[in-house]
């Protein structure tokens, strides 16, 4: 992937909240990976961290503050 950013979501509460980040991304045709969870990848709550393109992160900020309401976490692109 060319030209990274790191987009940060905090409070992800379950597996679901953590699929609908995906999902959102996915349905933006966005090019991410998924960088690795804090405090690990089976707990929750936990906070998740993805390098997506750079060239998206208006859209990828927009369509998460969207879910957020939804799902109670905190995105942000660093």
């Amino acid at each position: 992937m060319r030209g990274e950013t790191m987009l940060r979501v905090a409070n992800v509460e379950d597996e679901a909240a953590l699929e609908s980040v995906r999902d959102a991304l996915d349905r933006l045709g966005v090019g991410y990976e998924f960088l690795r969870s804090e405090p690990d990848e089976d707990r929750f709550p936990q906070t998740a961290y993805f390098y997506i393109e750079d060239d998206a992160t208006e859209e990828v900020e927009r369509a998460l503050a969207e879910l957020a309401g939804e799902h109670g976490f905190d995105a942000e692109v660093l």
